[in-house]
């Protein structure tokens, strides 16, 4: 009994990790001039940018600037990776990680994510869950995870928002079943989970359960990214 409330209280009571709330300084301002322009929620482009970049620790996001794992199809501009022999579509190279920010929000205009906009800002819940609907990523534990950093780290907040009773379940949106080709598979397709999976980790750190993906400072990369 004593055990239990003693979980029960701290439990909400993580710890935050300074490279996390680094990242989040660096990068809240212009997450929030996106929403505005664009509609996007910071606290979900945050959240986002961190899970798919590891906390901007990625080999990608340190050499390419690309924070969102965005592929190059009807890119103009440098490519990071790929094959041309293999015929393996590389990655969109930025010159600056914001300039990798203002695509992803711009992607995310597409018309594959227009119903996404039916949703409030606030409802970090609903986007992330909305995003994976809409088939952003495969992986089905991908809005826990994102749910997981907003909470941990208070990012709901950022505009005006509030945290969501969890017992509330997010809105389920569905894809128009438009899938234009400029829109498809823009994220990482994992070709060898186990291998990668591995590759993200820290050392003398565990891999974390899906339900619980921020585990002393480590976020595990999206399922569906590589």
């Amino acid at each position: 009994m004593i055990f239990a409330l003693f979980y029960a209280i701290s439990a909400p009571a993580q710890t935050k990790q300074q490279r996390y709330l680094d990242y989040i300084e660096r990068y809240k301002a212009v997450a929030l001039q996106h929403e505005k322009e664009f509609g996007v929620p910071a606290s979900i482009t945050l959240a986002q940018g961190i899970l798919e970049s590891s906390v901007g620790r990625s080999q990608m996001a340190q050499e390419a600037n690309n924070h969102f794992g965005i592929k190059a199809y009807h890119w103009k501009g440098e490519v990071y990776g790929g094959s041309d022999s293999l015929k393996q579509v590389g990655y969109r190279k930025y010159g600056a990680p914001e300039d990798s920010f203002l695509d992803h929000a711009k992607f995310l205009k597409g018309p594959r994510y227009s119903v996404l906009y039916q949703l409030d800002v606030t409802d970090y819940r609903s986007w992330a869950q909305g995003l994976r609907d809409c088939g952003y990523a495969e992986d089905v534990n991908y809005p826990t995870k994102l749910i997981a950093i907003i909470e941990q780290y208070e990012l709901y907040a950022l505009n005006g928002g509030h945290r969501i009773d969890g017992s509330k379940p997010a809105q389920q949106v569905e894809s128009s079943g438009q899938e234009p080709v400029s829109d498809r598979w823009h994220h990482r397709k994992r070709r060898n989970r186990n291998a990668e999976q591995s590759s993200v980790q820290e050392p003398n750190q565990e891999r974390q359960l899906p339900a619980t993906p921020v585990v002393n400072g480590h976020v595990s990369s999206s399922a569906d990214n590589d």
